[in-house]
């Protein structure tokens, strides 16, 4: 809550894990006094917006798609990803990708694989790396930025149109991108 603005109550999708709706009712909403009483209710925030598209399997093939509204109703959501810019069609794609990115980038999380985490802090360590690697050290191609006059690099080599970025420097953490041995040495708060 302390990233959002004050009073600023985001709109969720996800796919059917329950786990997704504890979370988000737990974290936006507040205490209120039961008139008559002592006692104090968690109220969960009427603006809330989430709603959830769950998908089943037959043969590994998608056989159904149901949408369930969790909190609000479907008209908000489509109004409010209408006026985001989107079609206003609830989707998991956008998870769904972060999850394959995540699980490409950690050999402990793929599919099929020896290199498993044999205990919890084994994987909070290798997620801590490679969340530091992909957002400090990786240039993403989508992220680059094209350079008014190119940089010639000599030689026969062509000359340099893009300068290359990592998520840091978009966000303006850093104005360069990291070496692994810079990632390496940087001291962790404990």
């Amino acid at each position: 809550m302390h990233v959002l603005a004050c009073g600023c109550i985001p709109l969720f999708t996800s796919d059917g894990l329950n786990l997704y709706f504890y979370s988000l009712t737990a974290h936006f909403g507040s205490w209120e006094e039961v008139p008559g009483t002592n006692k104090q209710v968690w109220q969960v925030a009427a603006t809330l917006l989430y709603g959830q598209l769950i998908k089943s399997y037959r043969r590994r093939k998608l056989a159904r798609a149901a949408r369930v509204m969790r909190c609000g109703s479907l008209e908000a959501v489509r109004d409010r990803l209408q006026a985001l810019g989107w079609r206003g069609v609830r989707q998991t794609a956008f998870v769904e990708r972060v999850n394959l990115t995540i699980r490409r980038g950690l050999a402990m999380l793929a599919r099929r694989t020896w290199a498993t985490a044999q205990t919890l802090v084994q994987l909070q360590d290798g997620f801590a790396w490679w969340r530091g690697y992909y957002h400090f050290v990786k240039p993403h191609e989508s992220l680059r930025v094209e350079l008014t006059v190119p940089r010639d690099r000599g030689g026969r080599r062509l000359a340099q149109r893009f300068r290359q970025r990592t998520p840091a420097m978009a966000a303006g953490v850093t104005d360069r991108c990291w070496t692994v041995v810079d990632l390496l040495s940087y001291p962790v708060l404990a």
